[in-house]
């Protein structure tokens, strides 16, 4: 037996449209684009950042500073290479960014790693390097935070000049 609607309700979930596919007004375009997303931020992302890794071990968060040695592009995606210092000690990194979505992925690239972190280990972040968290390699790992800002410009800013 086929589908009555009760008598009395119109509702437009129950009316079919016919779909035209060519329909320029029904059709979204994602103009984004990653790539030159990527070779923009190459050009423009600040190489110093400061700010603190918060451990769950420790009662106080630690001084942390990246020093962004090497920027690439390849596609939508950023190579980074740098080096991280935690609480004094520092150690090399590589991350990979991806333009489109902001996620990072930084690894430390060395066996004597500071403040408790454990090899094998990396940073996740969501908002590029600004908030990370670390995801150790053994489930009892002691979790971090790593929240950093870039370093402002301390060059001072032209002066700025009257028309007449």
């Amino acid at each position: 037996m086929p589908f009555k609607p009760p008598a009395g309700v119109d509702s437009g979930l129950l009316r079919l449209e016919p779909l035209d596919p060519l329909n320029a007004d029904r059709i979204q375009v994602d103009n984004f684009d990653p790539e030159a997303y990527a070779q923009y931020l190459v050009g423009t992302m600040p190489r110093q950042w400061r700010g603190a890794l918060s451990t769950k071990n420790a009662p106080r968060s630690i001084v942390a500073e990246l020093n962004i040695n090497r920027l690439v592009a390849i596609g939508q995606r950023l190579d980074l290479f740098g080096v991280l210092t935690l609480g004094g000690q520092s150690v090399p990194v590589q991350a990979n960014i991806n333009a489109k979505s902001d996620q990072m992925e930084m690894l430390l690239l060395g066996d004597k790693l500071p403040v408790g972190l454990e090899p094998g280990g990396e940073f996740q972040g969501l908002e590029m390097l600004k908030l990370s968290s670390w995801e150790g390699p053994r489930l009892t790992s002691a979790g971090a935070i790593l929240e950093l800002a870039p370093v402002a410009n301390s060059a001072p800013a032209p002066a700025v000049r009257g028309l007449w």
